[in-house]
């Protein structure tokens, strides 16, 4: 450490320093290191102290007007389209992005707060998948009436040998074929799981940000979206409606539901509450929503009125459901109990087959070899002769 003052250097000294610096620094830094040091002693010699405060102060306002660029890009507020782009969200074309982008449209175009437009935006997109509800409705209905000779069709496939299998798989596609059941049309709301994880990292996204207006613009209890339910009254509400809509036979009315499978459904939704009590109240809302949507769809897959309306099969009754679920069983015990019977026949069945593979295997290499034998005999006697 040295200190520098300017009432000391004198043109000896300076040079000393160069001669000094000439000798510490290798050649190809010399130009660089001796010129600044002098330029500093001549700029120091050259102006005064308060020259020197004047020229620092410019380069903080110039820097202060760098920072003001940079604020002027994310000078835009929520109802405004682009402000989440500018915040750093709503990039790309993920699902995410996506629900981010319909989120900002909604919230813009119509004016609501942001709980509302959560709601509509919610509803707008179970409108828009409701077609493939109706359809996989009437085929879980068609698909509950032919349930009792498809159980059949599935025992003989489990329990017969390659040839009773691929006669059990026939009669079920035929059996499926005439009375319109396909298999993929009950697949058809699983589209509508890419949306719900959307809505889910959007939401969490928008909430840890904070977006503005999410702090303030909530509803009743939960004014603050960024923060957690307080009451958990949200996910009483999301939990209460999930196990209604499995009580009336799940999102297509028609499901036959087994009552172990009742009541597994009946336990998951109430430990949910548990798991998503440190969630946003944006994202529970949501969750809320969607299920009290759910819950209104499978009330109006209910009402053959309304079936009739849609161009769907009336709803079986309820004797149709209990002899389309007399195979079921009826409580947990039951189920695990039947799994593991299954378990143990899938496996003395499987053994079966590979000790049949194997002696097949093994009679096929004795042939083989018995008339590599033969053969080998017959040219030794011809040989001989």
């Amino acid at each position: 450490m040295f200190k520098v003052g300017l009432s000391r250097f004198t043109t000896g000294s300076v040079l000393r320093r160069q001669t000094r610096l000439s000798v510490r620094f290798p050649l190809h830094l010399r130009a660089v290191a001796v010129p600044t040091f002098a330029s500093s002693i001549r700029f120091n010699s050259s102006t005064t102290t308060n020259n020197t405060v004047h020229e620092i102060k410019d380069k903080l306002v110039s820097f202060a007007d760098e920072n003001n660029v940079v604020e002027s890009v994310t000078n835009l507020h929520s109802d405004q389209i682009g402000y989440l782009e500018s915040i750093g969200l709503a990039q790309g074309w993920g699902p995410t992005s996506i629900i981010e982008r319909m989120l900002e449209y909604t919230h813009v175009y119509t004016g609501l707060p942001w709980w509302g437009t959560i709601t509509v935006l919610t509803i707008i997109i179970r409108v828009v998948l409701f077609p493939l509800y109706v359809k996989a409705s009437s085929n879980a209905t068609r698909m509950s009436e032919i349930k009792p000779q498809l159980d059949k069709i599935m025992k003989q496939i489990k329990s017969g040998d390659v040839q009773d299998q691929m006669k059990g798989m026939e009669k079920r596609r035929k059996l499926m074929k005439d009375h319109n059941v396909s298999t993929l049309a009950s697949l058809a709301p699983v589209v509508q799981l890419p949306l719900a994880y959307g809505f889910f990292q959007a939401l969490r996204k928008m909430a840890n940000h904070p977006v503005e207006g999410f702090t303030d613009q909530g509803l009743a209890w939960f004014t603050n979206l960024s923060d957690v339910d307080p009451y958990l009254g949200l996910q009483a509400i999301a939990a209460a409606a999930v196990i209604a809509v499995v009580r009336i036979g799940g999102e297509t009315g028609q499901h036959a539901i087994a009552q172990s499978m009742k009541q597994v459904m009946t336990i998951v939704p109430i430990i949910s509450i548990f798991i998503t009590k440190n969630f946003s109240a944006a994202v529970v809302l949501y969750f809320a929503i969607n299920s009290i949507l759910s819950l209104m769809q499978s009330a109006i897959f209910k009402s053959n009125t309304l079936r009739q309306l849609l161009g769907m099969p009336k709803k079986l009754t309820i004797h149709q459901l209990n002899e389309s679920t007399t195979s079921s069983p009826k409580s947990l015990k039951e189920m695990v109990t039947n799994f593991v019977d299954e378990s143990k026949e899938r496996s003395i069945k499987s053994a079966r087959d590979a000790n049949k593979r194997l002696e097949v295997q093994q009679h096929r290499k004795g042939l083989t070899e018995d008339g590599y034998v033969r053969k080998r005999e017959k040219s030794d006697k011809r040989g001989r002769n």
